[in-house]
């Protein structure tokens, strides 16, 4: 599969430079629509902000644009969902009919709370092509370590998720092949809100076991929130993108877990935002928070939400 990923920030880099050393007979392509960030990654094949001394194998090409798409047979969307409508408008007839788009982003639109799958099903009503999502409890600072990892993905596609699985998979990091789809795309937004709110609670001086009892209490939450917003309540904790993911974003280095040890620091999330984008970083869950507070507030099942709500909006 001809493959091309668009935007190189630190857990797509990381993405990037695995499938690349895992694949050494196969070119991967790259374009970074940032010129600082492109002509840093063309001239040191290493990225500006994460991962210094850290290369890009040399199978991997960079583009100047994106004028041949149609000759991609894989599309590895590492873009935020609120960008990805824009994106697809201004080319969308530039894709051949067989594409694959596999979904890295963890985000929902912040205007209509759309996940990247409903977003390509609108923009691209007319199109033949394949989704794809891959998720997992993935740091990517361990990814480019090469630990051993795992993930999983999904796809209608049966065929297509070989296909990947067989891209993705080796020794370090090991996939599964899902039966969600909805979910898996969820999981990855509310397990942030969840590192927020595990952060928060250690830095009371909690024991661990009060924390973990919140963490049952929250869990026992998500499928009232996920019915709430998308009629799809079924959850369960073995799926990696779900469990995995969850335990490796609240109880390692993640960037949820940073950004409310600058909110305790600093004791405001707008600070705590502020200093985030000046390294480049995103916390997701604080953004998925404030897109969704209005709908966790008017439903008083989710109680737990509510507190999370009420200590990072105040």
């Amino acid at each position: 599969m001809k493959t091309i990923i668009i935007w190189v920030w630190a857990f797509w880099f990381a993405i990037l430079k695995h499938v690349a050393k895992t694949n050494p007979n196969t070119i991967f392509f790259a374009y970074e629509k940032d010129e600082f960030v492109w002509g840093y990654l063309k001239n040191t094949r290493e990225n500006p902000y994460f991962f210094h001394g850290v290369k890009l194998p040399e199978n991997v090409v960079f583009l100047d644009n994106l004028d041949n798409l149609w000759e991609f047979d894989l599309v590895i969307i590492a873009i935020p969902a609120q960008f990805v409508g824009d994106f697809m408008n201004s080319i969308k007839y530039s894709f051949a009919p067989w594409v694959t788009f596999l979904n890295l982003s963890k985000w929902i639109n912040n205007q209509t709370l759309e996940t990247p799958s409903d977003i390509l099903e609108k923009k691209l009503w007319d199109m033949d092509y394949n989704y794809a999502i891959l998720s997992g409890g993935m740091i990517a600072s361990e990814l480019v370590e090469e630990k051993i990892l795992w993930a999983q993905i999904w796809c209608k596609n049966k065929e297509v998720s070989q296909q990947l699985k067989n891209i993705f998979e080796n020794q370090n990091l090991k996939i599964s092949l899902s039966e969600h789809t909805k979910n898996m795309e969820l999981f990855g937004s509310f397990k942030n809100i969840f590192a927020l709110y595990m952060w928060y609670l250690e830095g009371r001086w909690l024991g661990m076991s009060s924390v973990w009892y919140y963490f049952c209490e929250l869990y026992k939450e998500l499928p009232v929130l996920l019915e709430k917003l998308w009629w799809e309540k079924n959850i369960e904790f073995s799926d990696f993108s779900l469990g995995g993911d969850l335990i490796a974003t609240c109880f390692w280095n993640s960037r949820n877990r940073y950004f409310w040890n600058l909110v305790w620091k600093w004791n405001s999330s707008q600070q705590a935002e502020e200093i985030l984008k000046n390294e480049k970083k995103h916390a997701e869950g604080y953004y998925t928070l404030l897109w969704i507070q209005e709908i966790i507030l008017q439903h008083q099942e989710l109680k737990e939400f509510q507190k999370i709500v009420q200590i990072f909006t105040k």
